[in-house]
């Protein structure tokens, strides 16, 4: 027999609690009670377990009575749901995990479980409040949940400190607080790089400005395009009501470093923010301004390949700020770093180790085999091209120390555009400047039986290398190496006494400091003065441009000159060498413009 209608719901002992109410449609007429209000009651019940907890707790009824939950229900029954509002704010704070660290009146401290958002924090605040004070009356009726405001930013990824208030005049207050440097947030992060503690000590506001700006007029070809972006870096202070100087109050500690299959190695710091509300943007800008990026995927930040859409690694580990309460007692928060985040470091070292037993067992297997051109990356973190002692480039083998770098295959691209480029039906002459292990001027003289060239470089070590590659592919009466620098070598009098040259190929230092501390551990045992240069990674073309128009007779008429260029570094090359025509230009094997040729004016 259906329940029938006019009983009431005794409210006597539940005083906290609400009815909502809904009328069985003709549509509905049929379904059993559990699916109805699953359905209908979705702004009540979170999940279909919730609606079973109501029916087991005998909170829903049918027409006034209570009934099973498989009642099969007839249009215009009214179906009736006691709201345990206190027992509902409790059951979605346990969902959300999170803990109270501090409290007083109007201002909390909580701790937050990883996954959990914004409008989540603020809504656990006030519920909190809610039930501690129902916790001191037991008759008081629960109030609307109003959402608390939360002070310093909130990431979903990691578990965080996060302070709330509740109310606009205290924000104010605690504003005036922030505004004075009186309270100062924590981070714990992991950042792109190997990173040394003095560049994060000798950083200042003007000096991380300086150098964006100097980055900026390198990378544009207008004043107009100058201007833009000058002021853009300019307005973002004042856009997120931030100081100039903002940069001088970040202090930044390296905890520890880790190494990385993905991006060679992952630091992990500490770094405090004073005069923000917006302490992790202001961390993340600068990091990334010292090309250091924290990993995320947030403005400012760059993701790990092997751990994208995973949110930002960084979070909240320490608050200090004085009590909004008479006397303003200073109060300090700590936690420990995420789990998360050592999790994250974990994993990456023991990708790291899992790649180190297959290489090592890679030059176990070319040992044996006696074969030293296996393409090998890295073994316990050094260059195999290092161990062995050789390196295949265009074919041939040529012997590397640490002293020289190691060939690249991106590299055979600047061999294969000196190879077209020259007149074979005359005898060319070639200059390689910079020379290193002699590995791009020898292949050209290989491939090119009439040429000869003379190889140039600073390092007397390199040099002496080039020399045993030479006598190695027997092209010593070919060939010569010389001692020179890219500021003086066209009026050095013996270097120019071996020419004119019909092109010199030049494969300069490009990388810039920022970028080499993205890039592997691989580079730290190459000689940094061939990989990186100043003033963005430009300096060496610079350098190169001066030296040949004090120099005029270093080339024939037509002669050219063959560049490497590294990618994405077409434009300002171009824009230095302006006045000389450009003849040619090759892509790599990847596809990326790696060889920019020009003629002399």
């Amino acid at each position: 027999m259906p329940p029938t209608a006019g009983s009431s719901i005794d409210t006597s002992t539940r005083r906290r609690n609400k009815v909502k109410e809904r009328t069985v449609s003709a549509e509905n007429a049929g379904k059993k009670l559990c699916d109805f209000i699953v359905q209908e009651f979705r702004d009540v019940f979170r999940s279909r377990s919730d609606s079973k907890a109501a029916l087991r707790q005998k909170r829903v009824r049918v027409n006034g009575q209570i009934t099973l939950d498989s009642y099969m229900l007839e249009t215009g029954d009214q179906v009736q749901v006691e709201i345990d509002e206190e027992y509902a704010i409790r059951h979605r704070l346990h969902g959300l995990d999170v803990q109270l660290k501090y409290s007083e009146a109007g201002l909390v401290v909580l701790l937050k479980a990883p996954g959990v958002s914004r409008p989540d924090v603020e809504w656990a605040a006030a519920a909190l409040q809610i039930i501690e004070a129902n916790s001191r009356d037991q008759f008081s009726t629960c109030k609307e949940v109003t959402p608390w405001i939360a002070i310093n930013e909130v990431d979903k990824a990691l578990r965080s400190l996060i302070v709330l208030i509740d109310s606009r005049k205290r924000q104010e207050a605690i504003m005036q607080f922030v505004n004075s440097g009186r309270v100062r947030f924590t981070l714990c992060a992991l950042c792109h790089g190997n990173i040394k503690q003095e560049t994060l000590d000798d950083a200042t506001s003007k000096s991380i400005a300086a150098s964006a700006k100097a980055t900026i007029i390198k990378e544009s070809d207008a004043q107009d395009e100058v201007d833009n972006k000058l002021r853009l870096f300019n307005s973002w202070f004042a856009h997120n009501n931030l100081p100039s100087d903002i940069f001088d109050s970040v202090k930044v500690k390296v905890e520890f470093i880790a190494k990385s299959t993905a991006v060679g190695h992952l630091s992990m710091i500490q770094g405090s923010v004073t005069y923000s509300t917006h302490p992790s943007l202001v961390l993340r800008r600068f990091m990334f301004e010292l090309g250091h990026a924290t990993v995320g995927s947030q403005s400012y930040s760059k993701e790990l390949s092997n751990h994208r859409g995973k949110g930002s690694m960084l979070a909240f580990v320490k608050v200090e700020f004085p009590s909004l309460l008479e006397g303003n007692k200073l109060i300090t928060i700590n936690e420990d770093v995420s789990p998360k985040l050592l999790a994250v470091c974990k994993r990456e070292i023991k990708f790291f180790e899992q790649r180190q037993m297959k290489t090592r067992a890679e030059v176990e297997k070319a040992n044996a085999s006696g074969d030293v051109n296996q393409n090998i990356d890295l073994i316990d973190g050094k260059p195999a091209a290092y161990i062995t002692g050789y390196k295949e480039f265009c074919g041939h083998t040529f012997r590397v120390t640490t002293d020289t770098l190691i060939p690249r295959t991106s590299t055979e691209a600047l061999v294969k555009t000196v190879i077209s480029v020259l007149d074979t039906n005359v005898k060319p002459r070639i200059m390689d400047l910079g020379t290193g292990s002699g590995c791009i001027l020898l292949s050209v003289l290989l491939s090119i039986t009439s040429a000869t060239g003379v190889g140039v470089d600073i390092s007397k070590s390199a040099l002496s290398v080039a020399q045993d590659n030479c006598k190695r592919h027997k092209l010593v009466q070919r060939s010569m190496f010389l001692q020179g620098t890219f500021e003086h070598f066209t009026t050095d009098p013996i270097i120019v006494a071996n020419g004119p040259f019909d092109i010199i190929v030049c494969n300069p230092p490009y990388v810039s400091a920022s970028k080499a501390a993205h890039m592997r551990a691989s580079i730290e045992y190459e000689p940094r003065l061939a990989l990186v240069a100043d003033d963005g990674g430009y300096q060496s073309y610079t350098t190169i441009h001066e030296s040949l128009a004090k120099g005029e007779t270093i080339l024939t008429s037509h002669g050219c000159i063959v560049f490497e260029i590294g990618k994405d570094m077409e434009k300002v090359v171009r824009n230095i060498f302006r006045d000389w025509k450009e003849v040619g230009a090759t892509k790599d094997s990847s596809g990326f413009l790696r060889v920019l040729v020009f003629q002399c004016p």
